[in-house]
């Protein structure tokens, strides 16, 4: 089975407004794995990998955030195939 992958970052009000979690959440909900985090320009950054229906499902929701979340834009880079996972669970990560 190939699985793809994809590098997002989220802009607008997404940082303590509890959109990590929710993306973690939302991920645990489709089988995506990777990890997110808040960056020091008020972004969230993040990685997914999983399943091309998955990730699908999963970008739907990046658009959306959480209920005090105001999301403006969700910018996708290094679309990628991979082979196999790179990661076993989505993660939370500080940076």
């Amino acid at each position: 089975m190939s699985y793809r992958a994809f590098s997002f970052i989220v802009s607008g009000k997404v940082q303590g407004v509890f959109y990590r979690a929710f993306t973690k959440d939302i991920a645990h909900d489709t089988g995506v794995v990777g990890w997110v985090a808040n960056d020091t320009t008020g972004h969230v950054v993040g990685e997914a990998q999983g399943s091309e229906g998955a990730l699908d499902r999963f970008k739907k929701v990046l658009h959306t955030g959480p209920p005090h979340a105001i999301v403006k834009n969700v910018e996708l880079s290094n679309e990628r195939v991979l082979n196999q996972l790179e990661f076993d669970v989505f993660e939370v990560r500080r940076r």
